[in-house]
């Protein structure tokens, strides 16, 4: 590394509305070319700022963030541990905490500057390589919780979540070959929001790691009604049923007490607490967990629906 840095020169102050190519934020900073390229894609330190033409720019807090990281690496840090201290301080970044993956770090920001083409390019790219519940865990849970704690002090943070929402919704469809419904009988999980929880992204999700381990699910959405649960339940009875809340403000135990079918019942989310759940209900938290519940309850009821 200590070969690709160098002195930086005096140049002229940056214009305040133009930003900089790379080429010149290369003579400002002391860092190569190919080293600011290599650190904008493993690291997400690269330019935030669009021209009228498209093209992106480095801002003023762009070249803090890299002068930030070279000092790091200079006093002996390595470069992806500075990156992540840097980023995690940096506002582009929505506070993430330094050990989280560093594709979040990317995808905040992205998703700050409301950049669609990459958010769709990192979510893609990070689904080619690992699981559904990996990239939901690593990458995608920790930059909602981020926006979440910060939406109300976001000039545009509805558009933010919406859009994360609506390219990964795309992408963790896509992420994994639908499983071929031909000769099943119906769905073996139901996937479904409490009827006041408006926030469906966990259950694709969760729908996608179903997929991807062959098990067959259909999806019913946000908010879905209390007789819709309980009809469908009643018509899919061999299938296992999860209702999703995120926040106890919409939890209602009594959603369960309405379904009278031989149906294995799952609430699925941190909103839920035992309190007011009771046998054959099983809570359970977290999207490896809960696919691991809905995959363990399908088996046992397909094997002993061949018994």
């Amino acid at each position: 590394m200590a070969g690709d840095v160098h002195p930086a020169d005096s140049t002229p102050p940056l214009p305040s509305s133009a930003g900089l190519p790379i080429s010149e934020v290369a003579a400002r900073t002391g860092l190569t070319v190919t080293t600011l390229r290599m650190w904008q894609a493993r690291y997400g330190l690269g330019p935030t700022h669009r021209s009228a033409g498209g093209h992106r720019r480095y801002t003023w807090a762009d070249l803090e963030r890299l002068q930030a990281v070279r000092r790091l690496v200079d006093q002996g840090i390595p470069t992806a541990a500075a990156a992540r201290t840097v980023l995690a301080a940096s506002p582009q970044t929505l506070g993430l905490p330094p050990e989280v993956d560093p594709v979040a770090h990317r995808l905040g920001a992205a998703a700050l500057d409301l950049d669609g083409p990459a958010v769709r390019r990192l979510l893609a790219d990070h689904l080619a390589c690992t699981s559904v519940e990996a990239t939901w865990e690593n990458v995608l849970r920790p930059v909602l919780s981020a926006i979440g704690g910060r939406w109300a002090d976001l000039a545009h943070g509805i558009a933010v979540e919406h859009l994360i929402s609506h390219i990964a919704t795309v992408e963790l469809t896509r992420a994994v070959q639908p499983v071929d419904p031909a000769g099943s009988t119906g769905p073996a999980v139901l996937l479904a929001c409490a009827p006041e929880e408006q926030h469906e992204l966990p259950l694709v999700a969760a729908a996608a790691a179903l997929d991807a381990a062959g098990i067959v699910s259909t999806l019913l959405g946000a908010r879905t009604p209390a007789p819709t649960l309980r009809d469908t339940a009643t018509r899919a009875a061999r299938a296992v049923l999860a209702v999703l809340a995120l926040t106890p403000d919409v939890t209602d135990p009594s959603v369960f007490d309405s379904i009278r079918c031989p149906a294995d019942l799952v609430a699925a989310g941190p909103g839920w607490t035992s309190a007011g759940l009771a046998p054959p209900v099983v809570l359970v938290d977290g999207l490896a967990a809960t696919v691991e519940t809905l995959t363990r309850l399908h088996a046992a009821r397909d094997s002993g629906s061949m018994a």
